[in-house]
């Protein structure tokens, strides 16, 4: 098993020692532009190899979000484009239709794990009519009927486009404000009359996979039915469809735009599964090994504490990092996530007979072909170097060979495109070394 630096080689005078079998050892060149070269060629081979025979397809799945009821914290008035609701929002972030008490509806977006709600173009009001055009100065007026909802103070907005805080009774015409109008305004008030409650339409739009790379297919279940809905592959087509809010359980169509796969009709109903069949993005090969520093990891822990490390944190396993302990059992360990520049988590517990503590270690990506092939990324690179940069007919014929006696073990091995590289978070998502039988 190998990683990236140990495949490409390094710029040090003895990388040809360190590593006798990689890119910059065998093309007799170390200088940074050639570790350069190598390292984007045998990322490219790695692709290039995994795209031809390897599936590399993965399921995830979520549930729907259907229309439900939710409460702010106050009641809005008239131009407002933002809320704060009572408890944040635990969905992903979306956009959805929410009806307010007064009949206005808008888009609105939730953000997860904010209280902040917002939308474009403030909330109008409704329009109440009053017994008489009000005049300037005045400072109260009478409703044409009474006012049948809470008392309380509302802002309001004049036909002039004044606006005014006014005290509206339950039950009561009056209504009433501090400070005179500046001028006369016709026989209405616009106020908003929505209270703390408002009505969330089903979420349409679901984030799609941060791996995904295309769609194979998209399936919701509903109860013990599962429905595969059709594919609208065109904005115009899409937003047709959607001129008016439509609410169902089983969709007909869905769209992706913007890594994001939405469903028509709306959602109506809360915790049907959505389940992505999807081709994964491969990760690239970019990352040199981390010598920096020592490390700390119990038998049985899957936790590993370094010091003076320096790592770069992510929680991505799907950057394929392992981890070897030269002073344990000197096994690769795959990495589950960086946590910190001194803290990461391994995939599987550690299982050494016996502690590491400040002992020396490599970090580094691995190819997510298995190590039997791990070496022909080398001879791959190698072709391109003595086609290009130094050409060197008998030497490039030499890498093909050896590119060509792999790439031959290798159709044999998975030829059919039956084996998948799994990115996932599977239990055979072990050591390659232990088990040949998996890949990646």
């Amino acid at each position: 098993m190998k990683s990236l630096t140990q495949l490409v080689g390094t710029t040090a005078s003895n990388s040809s020692t360190l590593y006798p079998d990689s890119f910059t050892s065998k093309s007799l060149n170390n200088t940074a532009q050639n570790v350069a070269f190598g390292k984007a060629e045998i990322n490219n081979q790695h692709r290039y190899l995994l795209q031809k025979y390897f599936n590399n397809e993965s399921s995830y799945s979520i549930t729907t979000i259907g229309a439900n009821v939710l409460t702010i914290t106050a009641n809005l008035a008239v131009g407002d484009i933002a809320a704060t609701l009572s408890v944040a929002w635990v969905p992903p972030s979306t956009i959805s239709t929410v009806t307010f008490s007064d009949g206005e509806q808008r888009q609105v977006t939730f953000i997860k794990g904010s209280t902040t709600i917002t939308w474009q173009n403030g909330i109008v009001g409704t329009k109440f009519l009053t017994t008489n055009p009000i005049l300037a100065a005045a400072t109260s007026a009478t409703l044409q009927s009474a006012w049948n909802f809470p008392t309380g103070s509302y802002g309001i907005v004049f036909s002039d486009g004044e606006t005014k805080t006014v005290t509206l009774t339950l039950g009561s015409t009056a209504v009433s404000w501090s400070g005179g109008l500046s001028a006369n305004v016709q026989a209405f008030i616009y106020t908003s009359t929505i209270t703390t409650s408002i009505a969330v339409g089903g979420v349409q739009t679901y984030k799609l996979p941060p791996d995904y790379s295309k769609l194979k297919t998209g399936t919701l279940t509903i109860g013990s039915l599962k429905w595969t809905p059709t594919e609208i592959v065109s904005r115009q087509e899409w937003d047709k469809l959607n001129v008016f809010p439509y609410y169902a359980d089983i969709p007909n169509n869905f769209f992706i735009y913007n890594n994001q796969f939405s469903l028509w009709p709306i959602p109506s109903s809360t915790g049907n599964i959505i389940s992505f069949n999807y081709k994964r993005r491969v990760p690239d090969l970019s990352l040199d090994d981390v010598t920096a520093g020592t490390v700390t990891v119990a038998v049985g822990a899957t936790t590993v504490t370094g010091v003076a490390t320096g790592w770069t944190p992510s929680t991505s396993i799907n950057e394929s990092r392992w981890i070897q302990f030269p002073t344990g059992d000197n096994l690769w360990y795959q990495v589950q996530s960086v946590d910190s520049a001194t803290s990461l988590t391994l995939y599987d517990p550690y299982y050494g007979s016996t502690a590491v503590t400040g002992g020396i270690y490599t970090l580094g990506q691995m190819p997510l072909l298995m190590e039997d092939f791990h070496d022909m990324l080398v001879y791959g690179a190698l072709m391109s170097y003595f086609s290009t940069i130094v050409r060197d007919a008998d030497k490039f014929a030499d890498a093909e060979k050896q590119y060509n006696l792999r790439l031959e073990l290798l159709t044999e091995y998975a030829g059919s495109k039956t084996v998948n590289v799994n990115l996932s978070r599977h239990r055979n998502y072990q050591n390659p070394n232990s088990y040949p039988q998996n890949i990646g």
